[in-house]
This record gives structure tokens, C-alpha cells and sequence, in this order.
């Protein structure tokens, strides 16, 4: 399993840290958000969807009361984002027919996934979100599978040469 911390200071670095992590996404994968109520979850997920090329009749926003929100971007993909907050069982979670997300139509972002994670496929990429103060937190990725690892890595390598002012 690789992980990897980095130390971020505002939301708009959060949301330029999913903006470059964006480039190494394809169709089919899936992040895992953990974190605390304001971490930072839907900020990071703004940044992907700025990163994918939402389309601009979209606006990200958190799906806490609908659970997800599909928002199309440039070309064919499609951002699932997905918010387990409110669920009480991973039971509740069956219901909202995740399997056909899961089947690589599209990215999908899920915020509290660990209300549910035995449900999720076992490659993903997990981003644990931890408040430092009120502007900095920690933010912690880790790789869970053969192709999470590559995102990771080719992500790391990248940022490594082109982001160290984060």
C-alpha cells in the first residue's frame, strides 16, 4: 500500500492540489474522501470537476441530501460525486445502485465513503482530509490496489517536479 502526506494552507490550494491530481484520472477510478465536517472534502472535489472540465451550466456542490450528484465535463466523462454522510447503515447504500457507478462510466468522488466501504471496489484511492487550524490541513493519500498506486505514483512524480509551493 503507498501513501503520502502533504501539508496544504487555504481552500484554494486544496482545490489546485485536485486540479493537478485530475490530469492522472481516468474513467473507472474512484477516491475515497474521509474527514471531518469542513476538511476540505467538497473543496477537493470542486477542484477535480474545475480539473475534469465540468461543464459550466454545472456547479459543485455537496450531494449530503440527494447522496450524488452526476456532473458531466468535457468529452465523455462524467464526475460521480457521492456523499455517505447521512447514511446510517452500509445497507442504506445498496439502494442507491453504486454498482452501476462502479462500472467505469465515469470518476466517482465519495465523501464519507468509509459508511459504506465494503461495498466499494477494492482498487481506490483514499484522501483523508485533517484539519491543522482553520486554513491548513494535512491531507493524506492512499493507494488501495495496482492502479491507485499508479495514479499515486504518477501523480507524486509530477507534483515532486511542478507543485512544491502548495
Amino acid at each position: 500500500m503507498k501513501s503520502y502526506t502533504i501539508h496544504i494552507e487555504g481552500p484554494q490550494n486544496t482545490q489546485k492540489l485536485a486540479f493537478q491530481l485530475s490530469a492522472f484520472l481516468k474513467k473507472g477510478d474512484i477516491l475515497g474522501l474521509r474527514g471531518n465536517l469542513g476538511s476540505g472534502k467538497t473543496t477537493f472535489v470542486q477542484g477535480l470537476a474545475q480539473g475534469l472540465k465540468i461543464l459550466e451550466s454545472h456547479m459543485v456542490s455537496s450531494p449530503t441530501f440527494t447522496f450524488i450528484n452526476e456532473y458531466p465535463c468535457c468529452g465523455d466523462t462524467l464526475l460521480f460525486h457521492m456523499d455517505f454522510y447521512r447514511l446510517s447503515h452500509s445497507t442504506e447504500a445498496q439502494t442507491l445502485g453504486l454498482d452501476q457507478y462502479f462500472q467505469g462510466q465515469g470518476i466517482c468522488a465519495i465523501e464519507w465513503f468509509e459508511k459504506a466501504a465494503e461495498l466499494l471496489p477494492k482498487d481506490f484511492l483514499e484522501i483523508e482530509f485533517q484539519a491543522i487550524s482553520e486554513k491548513a490541513r494535512n491531507i493524506h493519500m492512499i493507494a488501495h490496489g495496482l492502479d491507485s498506486q499508479k495514479i499515486l505514483s504518477n501523480f507524486l512524480s509530477s507534483f515532486s517536479h511542478n507543485c512544491r509551493s502548495l
